[in-house]
């Protein structure tokens, strides 16, 4: 999308709204960003997925303003659209600060990073503390028909390609995953949380504030932190990361069950991921890695059912 579409855009739905300046912000899989006067961010979907979790965003923001401890962005302007429980655009205000990159955490004192863990764990401890008053279409998850789903996909795609012995091993895998009795805690979780979503003010050393809610989800409140162990690339370290677990109250015995079981399951996943979000490469190099067979299937399945560790 260009500028000039992004302000007739606004314009169709904001038609008094004077936009003196856009400037390009960058595009990912699922949105294009535009910062307006300065002031504002807009957020145009590139796909419905992408412009269903806008309209998921807009509403859980609403509905945990004022009840977590750290500033989340206020909702300016909303671009309805004629497709049920979706968005055409929407608009924030811009939060103040830059996102808390490594290069970022590197330079603060140690004294400095534990007092970030507990203003995260404590942003975490109202976040899934929170009891939405309304309902939100798809925001929660069920973890078997979740799984249902992901088999479907990898049997439509991966199939093809795979032997006998590998179709029986991921059948095997889904058959104990079916089957599995899940007593996990389910709440509202950021599910998409790393240092890039946390704004850091560099004047005051102080965090200005958490982005990015498209892939809220009520589900395993774990997920949280086991992709926090994952998030090497964004900028928290382990050992931040451990302080902040530790600062949260998490068993860790859970958590590292499920991370290991994670590993395991990544090599499904990324094909399901791959197929589903139309990323050919991941895709084909992920029905490749397994054409031999799913490495750790003998440990996490044959030995142990630790499909109980699925997230």
């Amino acid at each position: 999308m260009d500028k000039q579409s992004a302000v007739n855009q606004i314009n169709l739905e904001y038609p008094d709204f004077f936009i003196e300046k856009i400037e390009f912000l960058g595009s990912g899989f699922d949105s294009e960003a535009f910062l307006i006067n300065q002031i504002y961010v807009f957020k145009f979907p590139r796909h419905q997925k992408a412009a269903k979790n806008l309209y998921k965003e807009a509403l859980i923001l609403k509905e945990i303003k004022g009840q977590v401890p750290l500033k989340v962005r206020d909702i300016c302007f909303v671009g309805e659209s004629d497709a049920l429980n979706e968005l055409q655009f929407v608009g924030y205000e811009k939060m103040e600060g830059v996102p808390l990159v490594a290069e970022i955490l590197a330079t603060l004192t140690k004294e400095r990073k534990d007092k970030l863990a507990k203003e995260l764990a404590a942003f975490f401890k109202a976040l899934h503390g929170i009891d939405l008053s309304i309902t939100i279409e798809g925001l929660e998850v069920e973890k078997k028909s979740k799984a249902k789903h992901e088999y479907k996909v990898i049997k439509e795609s991966a199939y093809p390609f795979l032997k006998d012995s590998v179709k029986n091993q991921i059948d095997k895998v889904y058959q104990r995953l079916l089957n599995q009795e899940f007593h996990d805690k389910n709440c509202l979780i950021h599910n998409d949380f790393g240092a890039s979503n946390v704004y850091y003010d560099l004047s005051t050393n102080e965090i200005n504030g958490v982005i990015d809610f498209g892939d809220s989800a009520i589900y395993d409140r774990d997920m949280e932190f086991v992709c926090l162990m994952y998030d090497y690339e964004e900028g928290f370290d382990q050992e931040f990361v451990q302080k902040l677990i530790d600062y949260y109250g998490v068993d860790p015995a859970s958590l590292i069950n499920k991370f290991n079981f994670t590993g395991f399951y990544n090599q499904l996943e990324n094909i399901y991921l791959g197929k589903e979000f139309e990323m050919k490469e991941l895709l084909d190099e992920s029905i490749h890695s397994i054409q031999k067979g799913i490495e750790g299937y003998e440990e996490n399945i044959l030995k142990e059912d630790k499909t109980k560790y699925y997230l």
